[in-house]
């Protein structure tokens, strides 16, 4: 009986291990699209939050909101967009924004 709780518990880590190892390497998504936001935002101060700083009409949300690499992470930021277009409201397709 312990072989088995033993080998149980081995399974067990590998599949974690491969779970872990597959988010890393997934939590940074698909490349977007040259001018992702600029595509459906011709005026970004339209969709910003009021506390935003003044960016004026062209300047990219990724130029201040790019993700860190070395964290492998999902950021706020992403999170956050993701979470209104994919939303009740809005369901748009991960090709719109996404390169692949």
């Amino acid at each position: 009986m312990n072989s088995l709780k033993k080998a149980a518990f081995i399974a067990c880590v590998i599949m974690l291990a491969y779970a872990m190892v597959g988010t890393a390497v997934l939590a940074g998504g698909p490349p977007l699209k040259d001018n992702a936001c600029g595509v459906c935002h011709q005026n970004y101060g339209t969709i910003m939050p009021k506390e935003h700083p003044d960016v004026g009409k062209g300047v990219a949300c990724m130029t201040c909101h790019a993700p860190d690499p070395a964290r492998n992470e999902a950021t706020k930021f992403s999170t956050g967009v993701h979470t209104i277009h994919q939303g009740a409201k809005t369901k748009l397709d991960c090709s719109a924004c996404h390169a692949r």
